[in-house]
């Protein structure tokens, strides 16, 4: 007698993937792959060194608690080259530290959309959002983000990522019941 398999559907598989190897999540999807092959923009070195060099100003004014002008000096940096995407990042800091989320949003999803082939902005980025968008309540669309701030790298987006995956939790929950069935002696 021999026994064929069945073919199971790309959905079921992903779900057996996610419930075998949550952490398999975190392997690069098509947009992440799409995102790290794209050319980073392209700023003259000239102008590169400034920017970094204002930069660096303004993060020195957000460690001296002069949260309003480091938001001002990062809005130079910005009209100075709005493709920038390093800034935007250290803005939305800023931005959240204010308890402006709106504005923190705005600026997160200007470094994604500027941020393509650099991946420390953008595990930043995602993992940052990722976090607005959790205390919104927004609990899917963090989940997205602090999944894609894991593929991009971002260590705590990873943890969080994981620990808050629906199906990781179920799996999880299962295995404890089993576990306490089998050590209280109920089969």
């Amino acid at each position: 007698m021999t026994t064929t398999k069945a073919p199971i559907s790309a959905g079921d598989a992903k779900i057996l993937d996610m419930v075998f190897n949550p952490e398999g999540t975190m392997l690069p999807d098509k947009e992440t792959e799409t995102m790290l092959r794209s050319e980073p923009t392209v700023i003259e070195p000239e102008l590169l060194k400034k920017l970094k060099a204002l930069e660096g100003e303004a993060v020195l004014l957000a460690e001296k608690d002069d949260i309003d002008g480091a938001i001002a000096k990062f809005t130079e940096i910005i009209d100075l080259c709005p493709t920038y995407a390093s800034v935007y990042n250290n803005r939305a800091q800023a931005y959240r530290i204010q308890d402006n989320n709106e504005a923190a949003i705005k600026d997160l999803d200007k470094a994604i959309e500027h941020g393509n082939g650099q991946t420390a902005i953008l595990k930043q980025a995602y993992t940052q959002r990722a976090i607005i968008k959790k205390l919104k309540g927004d609990k899917d669309g963090a989940q997205v983000d602090f999944e894609r701030g894991a593929r991009f790298g971002n260590p705590v987006a990873k943890a969080i990522s994981v620990q808050d995956n629906p199906i990781s939790q179920l799996c999880g929950a299962m295995v404890m019941e089993m576990l306490n069935k089998e050590l209280s002696g109920n089969k």
